[in-house]
């Protein structure tokens, strides 16, 4: 967001929650202002100058905001767990059930979900679970308001955990998945490692917290799956050009990343996930680093070993890299959309992450095995921006086209 992070933070707040932003002018010497929404008034800003003191004051409103969300949700939080006590207890005396511990809690899939409909954002309804892994979970959601679905990510609260919202609130791109809001609720999904949930914590514990990213519903197939189930058809008559249009697909929504100076760092199969209108959508952001400003031959020192292996570029061992990792994943995984390598003895001859590719992917993909030998280069300054690769992929269209066209040519002779 750069220097105006605080101000832009808050106009898109009042603009998600479609309030009045004013800033007043408190005082001149020193500088001092106030942020002002729908008539309220926040504490005052000051700085050495006008701008200084306007961030100052948005800053200052967005600490106030926040203190009063998280005390209507602590609020909300125990009424909630209160109530469905209650409500719970009330519904087995009704219909004459023998009160037990067993029967005034919820079963183990509604305890899971049951946060959803009663956190500070009720205007959701749990659809079903989308995916789950070491994050946490995925899961869709209809918005009662407007009818619309959405999916929701929904993790164990940390500083880090907001850097994915933060760097999507700032992205937009056809390729890249869309974000639309974030919140934090003192309840979230049930531990498969504990017995904690939304509705079983304890009134004298203090509740856990959790992040909620609402974001685009995409198709619940990944790249991985669309990967899978080409090695299982028997014809592939297709694949190369819906290969490449995917490939460029990824290389658009990558070089928009890069161009916000941003590495994404953690791109594979799994993590590519494809929109309702059938695009390629980069999902994902949670490992998402700035890039250094200046150029590669400098970068700026790093975790180490962040990302997925198997899709890992060699320089991400250590702790300099820049974003010619990114390019190197995508090679990887353009190689993957053209090729399987189905046989023990295929395998021992090559090694794709060293260049080693096939000789019969070459001489069937001539265009494709230079670009992706180049994306695949084991010293990062040898790797094309994505600007490049773009280009590379251009002229790949052209010469399948051209291909295709004298194809259909000796057909008709």
């Amino acid at each position: 967001m750069g220097k105006n992070k605080y101000t832009t933070r808050l106009k898109k707040f009042a603009r998600r929650n479609d309030l009045k932003l004013e800033y007043e002018n408190v005082l001149e010497r020193p500088v001092i202002m106030r942020a002002v929404i729908n008539g309220q008034r926040f504490p005052d800003g000051e700085g050495q100058n006008a701008e200084k003191a306007k961030q100052n004051a948005a800053q200052n409103a967005l600490k106030s905001l926040n203190e009063k969300e998280n005390l209507i949700v602590e609020v909300r939080w125990c009424m909630c767990l209160y109530m469905e006590h209650v409500s719970q207890i009330c519904c087995s005396i009704l219909n004459n059930d023998v009160i037990s511990e067993k029967s005034v809690f919820l079963s183990d899939e509604e305890k899971r979900f049951k946060c959803i409909s009663v956190n500070s954002n009720s205007q959701f309804d749990y659809v079903e679970e989308l995916g789950k892994g070491a994050f946490g979970r995925v899961v869709k959601v209809k918005d009662k308001l407007v009818e619309k679905y959405y999916a929701i990510k929904i993790i164990r609260w940390n500083e880090k955990a907001l850097r994915e919202p933060m760097v999507l609130s700032d992205l937009e791109h056809p390729n890249i998945i869309r974000y639309f809001s974030c919140w934090t609720e003192y309840s979230g999904y049930q531990s498969d490692s504990t017995d904690e949930s939304c509705s079983t914590q304890s009134f004298t514990g203090s509740p856990k917290k959790y992040l909620y990213i609402q974001m685009e519903l995409c198709d619940t197939r990944t790249l991985l799956d669309w990967i899978e189930d080409w090695y299982t058809k028997k014809s592939n008559s297709k694949r190369r050009e819906e290969s490449l249009t995917i490939a460029q697909q990824m290389v658009g929504g990558i070089e928009y990343i890069h161009s916000k100076k941003l590495i994404h760092r953690d791109l594979k199969p799994a993590n590519i996930l494809f929109g309702q209108d059938t695009k390629v959508k980069i999902g994902d952001f949670g490992l998402v680093t700035a890039e250094n400003d200046d150029d590669d031959k400098s970068p700026i020192k790093r975790t180490e070993e962040k990302g997925t292996p198997s899709y890992m570029a060699p320089e991400q061992k250590g702790k300099n890299y820049g974003r010619k990792v990114d390019i190197f994943a995508l090679g990887l995984i353009y190689f993957e959309l053209l090729w399987k390598i189905s046989s023990c003895y295929e395998k021992s001859k090559v090694d794709i992450r060293k260049q080693e590719l096939p000789q019969e992917f070459a001489s069937t993909f001539i265009s494709e095995y230079i670009t992706i030998r180049s994306m695949l280069s084991m010293n990062p300054e040898d790797r094309p921006e994505a600007s490049k690769v773009i280009t590379d992929l251009e002229e790949c269209a052209k010469q399948i086209n051209a291909e295709e066209i004298a194809r259909r040519g000796r057909a008709t002779v």
